[in-house]
């Protein structure tokens, strides 16, 4: 009777600890995937600031061509 009450027992620790791990895991993949959506939407603003500041370095070197021009 001890045998097979210790071993129902342990199936019913193994079956909850087996959804803990099941829910632990479905609640993970949740958060990488707004993770990842959030680091999309970072790279996507860098992107766009990177693009701007070449707008300016190609803009501040035409600009300082002009100015040279001016001085000679």
């Amino acid at each position: 009777m001890i045998p097979e009450l210790v071993g129902a027992i342990g199936v019913v620790v193994a079956a909850i600890v087996t959804g803990l791990f099941h829910r632990l895991r479905r609640e993970n993949n949740e958060a990488h995937g707004r993770a990842m959506a959030q680091l999309d939407h970072i790279a996507s603003t860098v992107e766009h600031i990177d693009s701007q500041v070449d707008e300016i370095a190609e803009w501040q070197v035409s600009h300082e061509a002009l100015h040279a021009a001016s001085d000679q």
